[in-house]
């Protein structure tokens, strides 16, 4: 059965949560390389799991200074987490022994885990405090949109003291490991999506979130057309993500044979049809993954202290 037409709100939805990830990919510790800041996101979540599976516990290891303790938390083994992530045993038990190396990550024969002393730092701080600040400014896109008009949240049955900041890092984390897994599938593997993200997002940069009828004239549904895209040169690319110029340009004549892109006089874009494919394929889990993320974050007072902040930054204006 082929996927039910997108509507505008959900194209737009994706649009938003694209330039989500992607900021939370941008905010990423720098000292990491793209695979190890995966690794090491994947690894947290599984550490964390066990300890963080109701809402009393996200409540409580919620605030700032609160990340769940070492004794509290769980490893997880190598083959784990290779699986999860559709890698190769080897090339995570190497970058693994990398990182431990560095320090980052505690390794035994009882698996991987990331020590409580990496979360009491003033770095871990500050990304916990922009990921919060990014799923607020995410939900109050999809506000305007209108995308919680037909998808109320939950009135919190918790009114915490302190914002739960962790608590929402561990939800968004939760999203964009699920839904980039998703995305993935699509484009082959983790780097490609990386490229694929950055590629989509400049095409298309500054047209807004809104898919009215002057930006969605083309056949297939609420997409841009193909004659209103940027074309983003391989240097360009490769500044925006971080990833060698000769490994984009590789990578993106790949892509472009599978015609997941395209080049055009200036550069590559993704094609319309391609991304009406990608977008009508990705909805329902967006959608499903979206209201999990936004409905978690309204039930342990994420969104009461958006709101109390929201106001108090208006009366202030």
């Amino acid at each position: 059965m082929p996927p039910a037409p997108l509507t505008p709100v959900e194209s737009a939805a994706l649009n938003i949560t694209r330039a989500a990830l992607l900021a939370m990919w941008q905010g990423r510790d720098k000292s990491l390389d793209p695979m190890d800041a995966l690794l090491v996101a994947t690894i947290i979540q599984a550490n964390v799991d066990p300890v963080t599976a109701g809402l009393d516990a996200q409540v409580a290891f919620g605030p700032l200074d609160r990340p769940p303790p070492d004794a509290a938390r769980r490893r997880v083994s190598i083959s784990r987490v290779a699986d999860s992530l559709d890698l190769r045993f080897e090339t995570v038990r190497r970058r693994v022994n990398r990182l431990k190396a560095q320090g980052v990550i505690v390794a035994d024969s009882a698996g991987v885990i990331i020590p409580e002393s990496y979360f009491h730092t003033p770095a871990n701080a500050a990304a916990v405090v922009a990921v919060d600040a990014l799923a607020e400014h995410t939900y109050w896109r999809l506000v305007d949109l209108g995308y919680f008009d037909d998808r109320p949240l939950p009135p919190p049955p918790y009114h915490p003291p302190e914002h739960p900041y962790r608590a929402v890092v561990r939800f968004f984390t939760s999203y964009a490991l699920r839904v980039g897994g998703e995305m993935r599938l699509l484009c082959g593997d983790y780097m490609n999506l990386l490229l694929v993200l950055h590629l989509s997002h400049l095409n298309t940069a500054g047209l807004g979130d809104a898919r009215n009828q002057e930006t969605a004239s083309y056949e297939g549904g609420p997409v841009i057309p193909d004659a209103l895209k940027i074309p983003i040169s391989v240097a360009a690319l490769a500044r925006e993500t971080g990833v060698p110029f000769e490994t984009t340009r590789r990578r993106l004549s790949r892509l472009a044979d599978q015609d997941i892109c395209r080049q055009v006089e200036g550069g590559y874009i993704m094609p319309a049809q391609t991304l009406l494919s990608f977008a009508e394929t990705l909805a329902p889990t967006n959608e499903m993954n979206l209201i999990r993320l936004y409905r978690s974050c309204a039930l342990v007072g994420a969104i009461e202290g958006w709101m109390a902040r929201n106001e108090m930054s208006t009366k202030a204006s």
